[in-house]
């Protein structure tokens, strides 16, 4: 049996952290595996999908660069996705990788985009606001923009989640 189909039966049934935890803990003793686990992001059934796509946001806290291959990927499948748990793990890998330069323009259109988007999950505009920062930080112009946004964002509308990372990230700027 294919180590792709393993993953998958795991990742099929019922999961809890301490199961993620373990693959996680595999795939680092042998990281030829990542590419079985990463196939499966794209698996038919959304929750293995996603599941595979937590694995790869625990993955990419210990081994950022593993992913840094595939940033042009994530971003693409991050700008197509509709599932409110699979947006908030890829915006969360793409968090963990070192900022590419030049700097995604189609991810810094998704963070303005969604980061104060009502339709967004909190996590969703939490991250999308702090992405922003990341992308926004080495860029003078940018920055202003950005600070600009938050500023004049009327903070008393959204979760506290949110409110807590727009004084964050203005407090940074």
């Amino acid at each position: 049996m294919k180590k792709a189909d393993e993953f998958r039966k795991v990742l099929d049934v019922p999961i809890s952290k301490l199961s993620i935890d373990g693959l996680v803990q595999e795939i680092c003793l042998c990281p030829e595996y990542l590419k079985d686990i990463y196939q499966l992001t794209s698996d038919g059934k959304q929750t293995v999908s996603w599941r595979a796509i937590w694995v790869c946001e625990k993955l990419s806290e210990k081994h950022p660069d593993w992913f840094v291959p595939m940033r042009e990927e994530i971003i693409q499948r991050l700008l197509d996705c509709k599932h409110d748990g699979s947006k908030r793990l890829l915006m969360s890998i793409l968090y963990n990788i070192p900022v590419a330069s030049p700097i995604s323009i189609e991810l810094l259109n998704y963070c303005f985009d969604h980061m104060l988007a009502p339709q967004e999950s909190i996590g969703v505009q939490a991250l999308s606001i702090r992405m922003a920062y990341k992308l926004c930080k080495n860029e003078p112009e940018l920055l202003q923009e950005l600070r600009l946004i938050l500023e004049n964002t009327e903070a008393d509308f959204y979760s506290t989640g949110v409110k807590t990372t727009l004084r964050n990230i203005l407090k940074k700027i």
